[in-house]
């Protein structure tokens, strides 16, 4: 398949998919900044590499209502195109919370689901996982979507990062085999930004109780010196 029909139908995925997700608006801020710099979303502090496996970065959106978010968009030279969204659900920015953010991944889901019932020439069907395994507080999953003669796979991945949404979407041709295996490479790199943090945090208990343990050997090198005077006991007040 040429390049030219591939990043069509990608695009053309891309518009149907929106309808379950982050719309891009009229009014927005494209940041047209080198394709090696990093961008690091001032909401999140979360920080985009440049290149993600095949994957460069090609754009950054980002809308001034917060329900469309700002967009980031990787392609690579098949024209895969890889978006990842960060974005709330009202304007007001509230945080999301975990109830609220497992119904936004079922509405997705359904929504994607039942693109056929707004479009007679669509047809969504859910596909079996490969052998992959989920990142870990994510929601994941896999569609093959028919429009007339042309057909596309599409993954969607969607997590919760201090009270934000993230999703990322990627969509290609079921003819580049090797499609799927970058799809889920970029994803697993997606998701070890967010739980970076998440293991940080999980390791400072641990390096927490090493002191109680370094505290502990104290008073057994205390008593190996009986006649030691301990620090504002008694004694060493009347020694002073």
């Amino acid at each position: 398949m040429m390049r030219f029909s591939r990043t069509l139908l990608i695009g053309s995925a891309a518009g149907f998919l929106c309808l379950c997700g982050v719309l891009t608006a009229a009014a927005q801020d494209v940041f047209l900044r080198p394709a090696t710099e990093a961008f690091v979303d001032k909401d999140t502090l979360l920080v985009f590499p440049a290149q993600v496996d095949t994957f460069q970065k090609v754009r950054v959106r980002k809308n001034e209502n917060p329900v469309f978010g700002t967009v980031v968009r990787y392609e690579n030279e098949l024209g895969t195109c890889a978006d990842v969204y960060i974005y709330s659900l009202d304007t007001g920015a509230k945080p999301v919370q975990q109830d609220m953010f497992v119904k936004h991944c079922l509405e997705t889901d359904q929504g994607i689901l039942n693109l056929s019932t707004q479009n007679p020439k669509i047809k969504v069907a859910r596909l079996e996982a490969p052998a992959h395994n989920a990142p870990e507080g994510g929601y994941e999953t896999f569609y093959r979507i028919q429009n007339g003669s042309t057909q596309m796979d599409s993954v969607l991945y969607l997590a919760l990062y201090k009270g934000k949404l993230v999703k990322v979407r990627i969509s290609y041709s079921p003819e580049d085999n090797d499609e799927l295996t970058h799809a889920c490479i970029f994803i697993d790199a997606v998701a070890a930004l967010l739980n970076k943090e998440k293991s940080a945090a999980a390791r400072k208990p641990d390096a927490q109780q090493d002191k109680p343990d370094a505290q502990q050997d104290k008073p057994d090198a205390q008593q190996d010196k009986p006649d030691a005077p301990k620090a504002n006991s008694p004694k060493s007040k009347a020694n002073s």
